[in-house]
């Protein structure tokens, strides 16, 4: 149960350390593509509610139906659902090795949402999706094989924007769940940085 709650935590520096200024992710408008991606990564990751101890070889199986408020207005509807199974020493708790599949569909409703201090709002273009696979090695210790990819597009208006943002990212996880490593393109723009 512990591992599981380090995951969730991981999951989480990813939406909060994935948003370090980087200038060739800005519009000079003042937009920052980095805020986008942050608003889709923390909507489809609200399926992270702490789950029953677990024993044994524990199937995962959980149906995602969440939605975002916007803290400006609007909305992220996900859909979708985690999958998998983990396996735990019965005597320890430790988790001895485990798969969680990600499938995720994020429908974005007028989700106004500030960066660099002005007011966006975003609608999907029709949709993001985030995909993953997560392992789990001997000790809760992430495999090589964590990733996440999320794509899709976005329509984007307000304060001079007024524009599709297509998005095709790649998020590698590190092994001591400490952060990693993103990279592929938001609005055309090359992006790759470490969190």
């Amino acid at each position: 149960m512990k591992k599981i709650l380090l995951f969730i935590s991981v999951i989480a520096l990813v939406s909060t350390g994935g948003c370090k200024k980087d200038s060739s992710s800005s519009d000079p408008t003042g937009l920052n593509n980095q805020d986008i991606v942050n608003a889709i990564f923390q909507a489809g990751m609200a399926w992270n509610t702490p789950t029953k101890s677990l024993k044994g070889v524990y199937p995962i199986n959980i149906s995602v139906d969440n939605t975002k408020t916007g803290p400006e207005g609007g909305n992220i509807h996900v859909i979708g659902s985690v999958t998998g199974s983990m396996t735990m020493d019965d005597h320890t708790g430790a988790i001895i090795s485990g798969t969680m599949l990600l499938g995720l569909t994020e429908t974005i409703n007028a989700y106004a949402f500030k960066s660099n201090g002005l007011t966006y709002v975003m609608n999907g273009a029709p949709y993001v999706s985030l995909s993953g696979t997560f392992t789990l090695v001997n000790g809760g210790k992430f495999g090589s094989a964590s990733s996440m990819q999320i794509g899709g597009g976005v329509k984007v208006t307000g304060n001079g924007v007024d524009k599709t943002v297509n998005i095709n990212l790649t998020i590698i996880l590190n092994s001591n769940g400490t952060g990693g490593s993103v990279s592929g393109t938001i609005d055309g723009v090359s992006v790759n940085y470490n969190f």
